[in-house]
């Protein structure tokens, strides 16, 4: 499944792309913060973003990644576990959120998780059969 990955600490961007490509993900870009046009222009299913470190804040960066990718889902990664936090996020587009705390495991079982039914419904059943198997 094509995913563009947003992750402001670029120390962090070659292990998160090796375990997003070990969940069965194509990552075709990433980029350190909201970029609209290269979002754009790679027509992502799937945008994970690290919204920790997000210059415009999380709310902002997630309402501007859905109006550019409007049919792709998008899974915040984040240290922050509060509540309210996390109603902000899902209202501002968010399809899943992931804690930095969960550790590598639930980051896996989520994106699993979510997007079978995304790729099926794109009608990607390579990607589904990756993600299931």
């Amino acid at each position: 499944m094509r995913t563009y990955l947003i992750e402001p600490q670029l120390i962090f961007v070659p292990f998160l792309t090796r375990l997003l490509s070990d969940a069965g993900l194509e990552i075709v870009a990433s980029s350190r913060d909201f970029d609209a046009k290269d979002i754009a222009s790679h027509d992502p299913a799937l945008v994970f973003v690290d919204v920790d470190f997000c210059e415009r804040g999380a709310a902002n960066a997630l309402c501007r990644i859905q109006q550019v990718a409007k049919d792709a889902a998008v899974i915040v990664y984040t240290d922050g576990e509060d509540a309210d936090f996390e109603a902000a996020c899902y209202i501002s587009g968010a399809s899943a959120i992931v804690s930095k705390r969960a550790g590598i495991d639930a980051l896996i079982k989520t994106v699993r998780g979510l997007l079978p039914s995304r790729a099926e419904a794109a009608g990607d059943t390579q990607a589904a059969e990756l993600l299931v198997g």
